[in-house]
């Protein structure tokens, strides 16, 4: 197996058919077929099914299995093109679930990496779980969780606490809005942690939910076009999402709900505590994105 057979391999799986792939790479189809066929024959699987009159190819379950492999395959090329360049430089790989990423800490990495230009900055989108095997294979420095997990080797500690309040997109009637008065199969849900689990067990008598559930407060915000939807999100979305469209938020009075975001570095990282303090020193610019004024409560519940 080499290099020019897996990227033929991907090229026909990204554009269809062989026709595309082989104008992608600007060599001829039946190249694009010997190199597949090479790649087949090594691996003694089939990974393309071919039928008669079918352009569009249809990968077989070894071909579906191949492409992740692919993918990994294709990225460690691209890390080796670029290691005599890196070598010169310091490398930092920081990964966070989405909501903190993209509403809470944009502005910190924006002012770490200005204050840093010969540092190469890696930012990195996953899920909590993920980032816990990113920081103990040292894959990733610093991790920005909301989900808990044992391990032996990951330091942990809470950042930060957010509120959490309910936001609907449409005008309120006289009639006040009740955690009972809310259509269940409407939910746009998000797990925010084992404490939201916990709260929303309590108040809607079960952890998960009957509506919708995402993993990107991108998708939240669509879904809250639709007059009918509602979700529970903490107040730096929020606020984001008022500034897009005419939301209603609803705070709420007692045994509020809030989420914890943990910070996680591996304790034999040497770049762990260096980042750290870059990271710290400009905390401050997450405490406007927590707090939720009077202005932007409708009321209560």
């Amino acid at each position: 197996m080499n290099t020019s057979e897996v990227e033929a391999f991907l090229a026909v799986v990204r554009n269809g058919n062989i026709s595309k792939a082989s104008r992608q790479l600007f060599i001829s189809q039946s190249t694009i077929s010997q190199r597949i066929k090479s790649l087949e024959s090594k691996l003694e699987v089939r990974l393309i099914e071919r039928s008669k009159g079918i352009t569009t190819i249809k990968l077989s379950k070894e071909g579906e299995n191949f492409y992740k492999i692919a993918l990994k395959w294709e990225q460690l090329m691209t890390d080796s093109k670029m290691l005599k360049q890196k070598q010169y430089n310091q490398n930092v790989s920081i990964a966070g679930v989405d909501s903190i990423n993209n509403f809470v800490l944009n502005d910190v990495f924006r002012s770490i990496v200005n204050d840093n230009p010969s540092i190469s900055y890696f930012f990195r989108t996953h899920q909590s779980n993920e980032i816990y095997t990113l920081v103990e294979d040292n894959t990733v420095d610093i991790g920005f969780i909301l989900q808990e997990r044992v391990s032996e080797s990951v330091i942990k500690e809470e950042f930060f606490r957010e509120e959490l309040v309910l936001v609907l997109n449409r005008k309120l009637g006289s009639i006040p809005v009740t955690l009972d008065s809310l259509d269940a199969t409407k939910e746009l849900y998000i797990n925010w942690g084992h404490v939201f689990t916990l709260w929303h067990e309590k108040n809607f008598g079960y952890g998960g939910t009957l509506g919708v559930e995402v993993h990107t407060g991108v998708l939240i915000n669509e879904f809250l076009k639709s007059k009918e939807y509602w979700a529970i999100i903490p107040v730096s979305m929020a606020k984001q999402f008022m500034r897009e469209n005419d939301m209603q938020v609803i705070r709420f009075k007692q045994d509020g709900a809030y989420r914890i975001c943990y910070l996680i570095y591996d304790k034999n990282n040497g770049n762990a505590e260096e980042i750290y303090g870059s990271i710290s020193k400009y905390k401050y610019l997450t405490e406007d994105k927590l707090k939720l004024t009077e202005v932007e409560i409708i009321y209560e519940i």
